[in-house]
């Protein structure tokens, strides 16, 4: 029972981290193959070895995206994508060490728990604390976004000379080419229209500069270069994922 709620908690998690848009699920989609076919034969035939498998099956997916779930943990005021990570590692955590126990046990010719007797076991005081863990991260986290939300950034003491705008959506920039006058104070609107946390972020002089984009808001960054060149510009989080852009002073 633990290892199919487990996979269900997986399936919610997914939903969460992707601020419920089902754009992740057509990307992630392939990879949920195996354990939809493994938690299938589990309820079709509860075997030890169906038991061991599904458990290994529902716990990959985030093992296979470890670099992303690292990101995510790293952003607890991004309520979406740090609440779906902690559902996600709860996942794990339920359907492994159910998994492996229903093996050992089925191996020794014993027969599985009912679901008040897992409940009622070591095991299940270990499921219940550590969904307790969770949903204390995610509260937490919501915390965090809420405060972040209520206490934006408020006026500068420069009137800016010139603006432009930048929008975040599906992780990524657009217009992801940017163009600011030379020697001009610059205000760069940006509105991050994603339910993840992003950054604007851009190195010069050997010197890294960078704001955060809380999801839902508008962020305005004053900007000012001296000199002619190509500035890139990123997303800490998901840079790797081609979340760039470029910035011409002209």
């Amino acid at each position: 029972m633990i290892i199919v709620m487990a996979f269900v908690e997986l399936l919610i998690a997914l939903l969460v981290t992707g601020a419920f848009s089902p754009i992740l699920f057509l990307f992630v989609g392939p990879f949920l193959i195996p354990p939809i076919v493994l938690v299938g034969i589990l309820l079709w035939r509860p075997r030890p070895w169906a038991h061991l498998a599904a458990g290994i099956g529902i716990s990959y997916l985030f093992i296979l995206f470890l670099p992303f779930v690292i990101a995510g943990l790293a952003n607890p005021s991004n309520p979406y994508e740090y609440a779906g990570t902690v559902l996600g590692l709860l996942s794990v955590a339920w359907a492994l060490p159910a998994g492996v126990l229903a093996f050992l046990r089925g191996r020794k010719g014993r027969p599985q728990l009912s679901p008040r007797e897992g409940w009622h076991s070591w095991q299940g005081v270990y499921s219940v604390g550590v969904a307790l863990l969770a949903i204390g991260a995610a509260l937490t986290s919501a915390a965090a976004w809420s405060y972040a939300a209520s206490h934006p950034s408020t006026g500068v003491d420069f009137e800016p000379q010139a603006s432009v705008t930048l929008t975040t959506e599906n992780f990524m920039f657009s217009p992801s080419a940017l163009t600011v006058a030379r020697q001009t104070l610059t205000e760069i609107v940006i509105t991050n229209r994603d339910g993840t946390l992003h950054t604007f972020t851009y190195e010069l002089g050997g010197k890294l500069y960078t704001h955060d984009l809380v999801p839902y808001t508008t962020t305005r960054v004053l900007v000012f270069f001296d000199a002619a060149g190509t500035i890139p510009f990123w997303c800490i989080p998901h840079r790797d994922s081609g979340m760039t852009g470029e910035m011409t002073v002209a």
